[in-house]
């Protein structure tokens, strides 16, 4: 892979990225609010650690069945347009939820499909974007704008739940479903701002065909595989811990809504420092060998609040994995970005970004189980030695000395 020297003029003169990340932004905002309101809401619908573990693992059931051929779509469509019809599939979904728990008896039945196909809209905007995003700007600013939009979604991530914990405690939980759909709709119009000109038309190979070529450009190359099989590890821990730690809020520590708002917060400040300095690591330190740092120094976050179990570790906890986990993610996202071509981008994100979320269904699914089983606290522990073995063999590859 070619080592990407960082410009010196600013990412901030190109207007189509200014339009992309304002639309990303409306999107993003709301999709912070619903990954908070949604396991609150099953919390008080159940009050059941395996519901909560079910219904995160439902929403990523989409990136298991679908993104393999999301991707091979995106390749062949006006990406503009298949964002846009994304956001408009969201803003449906939200509001059979919203409808189902007003006014039906067992909403759980109206909001598992919602959830399913909720995040399958997510998975395919996201897609795009990326798509968009290479063909829109220079190749020596792409991953200063990963970079960038990862700050913008870890500052989401900080006034987001605050602003949506406040939202709880004036209404119903889900009488927030109602202003996520204005915000999907603000980034549709953005959206529609864009001036954009898709690639030249090429004659397309048949869906399995195309599929089979984004796996050969895949395996083809060695460091993006030993990539993506920690990145199944890894994913299926975070997901596991985040999901049973806010459970381990609720019922444990006895924490309110707006309280576990702050966790995500504190989440979403250490995402806005890990966002600034990953470029700059980078630089000093190369990709692999802080991929691998970030891996191993996450896995302490799982581990504290098992060991001193409490409201401020545990926000600690979440200021940590998130400043931490951002620069593993912006490494992983920055080398895909980086390796391979506008034409194969689509679907090498979608055969890896189905990849990336293959154990995260049954972490997930099994999760609530297991803290009947073990406890909250050994599945935290749990969590953290895997990530930890995790990053201890990929010391052991090729990815240590990616640059």
């Amino acid at each position: 892979m070619t080592t990407v020297t960082q410009p010196q003029t600013g990412i901030w003169q190109e207007p189509k990225f200014l339009i992309l990340l304002s639309s990303a932004f409306f999107a993003a905002f709301g999709a912070k609010i619903y990954s908070l309101a949604l396991p609150l809401l099953v919390y008080e619908l159940t009050a059941s650690s395996e519901w909560m573990g079910w219904m995160r693992a439902v929403e990523y059931l989409p990136n298991l069945l679908l993104a393999l051929f999301i991707g091979v779509w995106v390749d062949r469509v006006n990406r503009k347009h298949w964002s846009q019809a994304m956001l408009i599939g969201q803003c449906l979904c939200l509001l059979i939820a919203y409808t189902a728990v007003e006014w039906l008896a067992e909403p759980l039945w109206a909001l598992f499909p919602a959830a399913f196909m909720m995040m399958a809209f997510d998975y395919g905007y996201h897609n795009a974007r990326l798509g968009m995003m290479k063909t829109a700007l220079p190749q020596a600013l792409q991953n200063t704008a990963t970079a960038r939009f990862s700050t913008m979604y870890s500052f989401l991530e900080t006034v987001g739940p605050v602003l949506s914990g406040v939202l709880l405690l004036m209404a119903a939980i889900h009488q927030v479903f109602l202003l996520l759909i204005v915000l999907y709709l603000i980034a549709f119009v953005q959206l529609h701002r864009m001036p954009f000109t898709p690639a030249a038309p090429v004659t397309h190979p048949p869906v399995l065909t195309a599929l089979k070529e984004g796996w050969q450009a895949l395996s083809a190359d060695k460091t993006m595989c030993l990539i993506t099989v920690a990145v199944v590890v890894i994913n299926t821990t975070g997901a596991v811990f985040h999901v049973q730690a806010i459970y381990f809020a609720k019922a444990t520590l006895m924490m309110t809504n707006l309280e576990v708002s702050y966790l995500i917060a504190a989440s979403g400040i250490g995402g806005i420092l890990g966002g600034l300095v990953a470029d700059k690591i980078r630089k000093r330190i190369g990709l692999g060998l802080l991929l691998i740092l970030s891996i191993a120094f996450e896995s302490v976050g799982f581990a504290l609040p098992a060991l001193l179990p409490s409201a401020p570790v545990l926000a600690l906890s979440f200021f940590l994995i998130s400043s931490i986990g951002l620069m593993s993610s912006i490494c992983i996202w920055s080398y895909r970005q980086e390796a391979f071509s506008d034409t194969l981008l689509g679907r090498v994100a979608g055969i890896t970004g189905s990849l990336f979320k293959l154990g995260m269904p049954f972490g997930l699914a099994a999760s609530g189980y297991l803290v009947v089983t073990l406890g909250t606290e050994s599945l935290f522990l749990l969590c953290g030695i895997i990530q930890f073995i995790t990053a201890l063999l990929l010391c052991l590859t090729r990815v240590r000395h990616t640059l």
